[in-house]
């Protein structure tokens, strides 16, 4: 460590406002009001201190001294539970553009070893940044969790040099990662010895690898862009060294549109940085079997094979670790697991509804026995465990949290027991076991809180909870559903949740198109740019797929980014509304109608199935064709296109002008592709570029290759590896380029003449 580095490390450690005092060969400064005065020293090259026992090198004493991370290991170890029945997935790991140009996945058998041995051999010329990816429930937190210890346990004795530290986002919106880092290590590690910036320069000396988990519902493809952003400002920070792990739904490369991967790749796009990503598989029946095992379940096997007989090995309930959990719960305490599994079957894509009773039968039979009255008597039944759980999901929702403190617990179960008309000795009785219930556990990280096992059952709770306020469709149900959706984007499982709780009610209290109504007379009470108008327009949809709606009319509705994926919408009318930029796959819209609407970019896929429909003074930004690549934005090319899928429009389309979505040129192709593989690695090498081009590469690094380095669209950087083989990045901002890409229509030449007068750029 050079003398340089050293001073820029100490400063952020040194308290704020107080000089650090360089004397010959001393140093002295403060922190939390301790007086550092060490003797330092320079040999070959590098920095020694010396406190009164010794010279020792300047990282070390950082580390130990001033960063105390012995003692942060510690802490890591005492305050992440221990897993003992810790099954560890298997997974695909993609390495970094850099380590593995052709992109292949690699399938190992254990995640655990493979995310410590991934991250301790990382390149030490660029930021790594690991994706841990898969759906929800299938285990990325306890991974990190595990890991963490595991690391931990190494570090200290003396195996490795550094700690994976995991920090729970918990799906905050407008993301400070400073806020949120200082208060995971004071409130849930209780170690207050770190600032951010100290932490950071941790980071950059590659001894502290944060693990962020708690992206699953915000780091999508969104319209604010948010968690992108926050991130990018990261690992700018990181100034190409060291390396972060993110828990996500997928990776941001993953994304179909470019446009959404703008904010993080500008910002990051000066520095080293290198994406892979590691891919939690679902459970086999190898993991199945060994989560028995460690639970001492000798019927393991047979348990597997009669709900495989009748669900399928592919079920959820035998491979997502959440609900193995619980099936084994229910297994080893009941007599009629057939009989369970049978319901679940009946229960087509709704079983997770049956699945979460099943849980609750058990505890309203077994447990909450009302001592006031009959004896043996249920202190609730199964439907009201499920309102009071609801009611639970709810206050965490709107006071932003994913616990709630025992005031605010017992005031819900308070307040629930009124409403039910409980006697007071009853009422006592909710109070006290509620914290107990099968369901919730206690905080980790706040103390005398509780929280969902699960945040699945947390996010369940919360749609059946919102369907329950939505049912009686008066005055007061506006005001709670308003109060429930201005709070912040809904998750999908929610969302779901909602869905299947309205249909289950439908032909009691509401049906599908009565709630899809009454949820558009919601979205009218909020002003055009909200969390309400988007989460509406998101369930309307969902309520209106497959549904047989002719006639009916929507207005002012918002619909989100990617909510129309999948659906099926059939004789239904919009007026002044917005559809945002999406995905089409596998959706169909047939014989709809759209007044002074306007959309975002439509991606048509092979499964898009949109035909004889009507638009009537309605605008689309642009087209995607995934099949071909191709994308239009030319306004008249847009309704010819649209045309040739039988939509009319109320104005004649000017087809004299033949404006035909454009066949892209090879070059012009080959351009896009290399825009992607800028987004898995801020720069590449030429090697990478052959590779990943084929045959088509040593064509294109001998002739476009040359136009876009005069051009300045790429740029050569300095190889900071082995051999002669050159580097480069991108020369311009990614949304400029993707705008030109869009202006070329299709047009090699036509996109290399909108940068010749851009040069200075």
């Amino acid at each position: 460590m050079q003398i340089d580095t050293f001073k820029s490390i100490i400063a952020t450690f040194a308290d704020p406002g107080v000089d650090i005092i360089y004397d010959r060969q001393r140093v002295m400064f403060s922190i939390n009001g301790n007086v550092i005065d060490a003797a330092i020293s320079s040999r070959s090259g590098d920095i020694f201190v010396d406190e009164g026992t010794g010279f020792v090198h300047a990282s070390k004493w950082i580390i130990t001294r001033l960063a105390n991370l012995p003692l942060l290991a510690n802490r890591i170890n005492e305050q992440i539970p221990i897993q003992e029945n810790f099954v560890a997935p298997a997974a695909d790991i993609l390495p970094s553009l850099n380590a593995s140009p052709d992109e292949r996945k690699t399938k190992v058998d254990n995640a655990l070893t493979e995310i410590l041995s991934t991250l301790s051999d990382r390149s030490p010329l660029e930021t790594t940044v690991l994706y841990l990816t898969s759906d929800a429930g299938e285990g990325k937190t306890s991974l990190i969790n595990k890991a963490a210890r595991e690391q931990a346990k190494k570090f200290t004795s003396g195996e490795s040099d550094w700690l994976l530290v995991p920090i729970i986002l918990g799906g905050r919106h407008f993301l400070r990662f400073d806020d949120i880092t200082v208060g995971a290590l004071q409130n849930k590690y209780r170690f207050p010895f770190l600032y951010y910036n100290s932490f950071l320069a941790l980071v950059r000396m590659g001894v502290i690898v944060p693990a962020f988990d708690g992206f699953e519902e915000m780091f999508v493809e969104n319209s604010s862009g948010e968690a992108l952003s926050a991130m990018g400002i990261l690992v700018s920070a990181l100034q190409s060294t060291g390396a972060v792990v993110i828990a996500a739904r997928k990776a941001y490369f993953e994304f179909e549109n470019l446009r959404s991967q703008e904010k993080l790749y500008d910002t990051i796009s000066q520095f080293d940085v290198g994406f892979s990503k590691l891919e939690i598989n679902r459970w086999s029946k190898k993991q199945f079997l060994e989560y028995c095992i460690s639970r001492k379940i000798s019927d393991g096997e047979t348990i597997y094979n009669r709900v495989a007989e009748r669900l399928g090995p592919t079920h959820s309930l035998l491979t997502r670790p959440v609900l193995v959990t619980r099936l084994l719960d229910i297994a080893g305490k009941s007599d009629s697991l057939e009989t369970f599994i049978e319901r679940i079957q009946s229960s087509g894509s709704d079983f997770f509804s049956v699945f979460v009773r099943g849980i609750i039968e058990r505890e309203a039979t077994e447990k909450w026995i009302d001592r006031s009255g009959d004896m043996g008597s249920n202190l609730l039944t199964v439907d009201e465990h499920c309102e009071l759980l609801s009611l639970i999901a709810i206050g965490m929702w709107e006071s932003r949290t994913e616990h709630l403190k025992k005031d605010h617990l017992e005031m819900i179960a308070e307040y629930f027991c009124e409403s039910k008309r409980k006697t007071a000795l009853q009422s006592q009785q909710v109070v006290d076991r509620i914290r107990g219930h099968a369901l919730l556990i206690s905080s980790n990280d706040t103390a005398a809180a509780v929280q969902f096992d699960h945040d699945e059952f947390r996010q369940f709770f919360l749609g059946d909870g919102l369907a329950a306020a939505v049912a009686p469709m008066n005055k007061s149900a506006v005001a709670e559903a308003f109060s429930i959706l201005r709070r912040g984007i809904l998750p999908e499982h929610t969302q779901l949740s909602f869905i299947r709780a309205v249909k289950r009610r439908d032909g009691k209290e509401l049906s599908d198109l009565d709630a899809a109504n009454f949820i558009a007379q919601v979205s009218a009470l909020d002003g055009q740019a909200s969390y309400t108008k988007e989460n509406c327009g998101n369930l309307i949809v969902r309520l209106l797929s497959d549904l047989d709606a002719e006639g009916t009319i929507f207005q002012d509705i918002v619909f989100g980014i990617d909510c129309l994926r999948d659906c099926k919408l059939a004789g239904v009318s919009f007026k002044d509304c917005h559809f945002s930029q999406g995905s089409y796959e596998s959706t169909m819209i047939r014989g709809c109608t759209f007044e002074n609407c306007t959309f975002g970019q439509i991606r048509f896929h092979p499964s898009t199935v949109f035909d004889n429909n009507h638009f009537e003074n309605s605008t689309v930004d642009s087209i995607k064709i995934e099949s071909s690549g191709v994308e239009i934005w030319e306004p008249n090319a847009i309704n010819i296109f649209l045309a040739s899928l039988g939509t009319t429009f109320d104005t004649p389309i000017d087809v004299d002008l033949k404006v035909l979505p454009p066949e892209f040129d090879d070059d012009l192709i080959n351009i896009e592709k290399l825009l992607r593989y800028f987004m898995r690695s801020t720069h590449i090498s030429e090697s990478v570029i052959r590779i990943k081009l084929g045959d088509k590469g040593q064509s294109f690094i001998d002739n476009s290759l040359p136009e876009l380095l005069s051009r300045g669209i790429v740029i050569e950087i300095d190889n900071r590896g082995s051999g002669q083989q050159r580097r480069f990045k991108l020369g311009k901002q990614l949304q400029q380029l993707n705008g030109k890409l869009s202006e070329a229509k299709g047009s090699y030449v036509e996109f290399l003449k909108s940068y010749e007068s851009l040069s200075g750029d």
